[in-house]
């Protein structure tokens, strides 16, 4: 799987480029507008799998084993 976000060039936060994030539909459900598509789905995977600081921490646990 490629990588979706690039780095901002003044290294504060990320964007996606929408040549690499496909597909999206925005829509306005429950009094707030929503986006669906590919990019939606794949944060959806990565923030299933825990927070960035319980990730990271793993990836610490992981690294020192070696």
């Amino acid at each position: 799987m490629d990588r979706m976000t690039i780095q901002n060039p003044n290294g504060a936060g990320y964007r996606i480029p929408m040549s690499r994030a496909g597909s999206i539909r925005q829509e306005w459900q429950q009094e707030q507008p929503v986006i669906y598509g590919p990019i939606a789905d794949r944060l959806g995977k990565y923030e299933d799998l825990g927070t960035i600081q319980e990730l990271a921490e793993m990836k610490h646990q992981f690294l020192e084993k070696k």
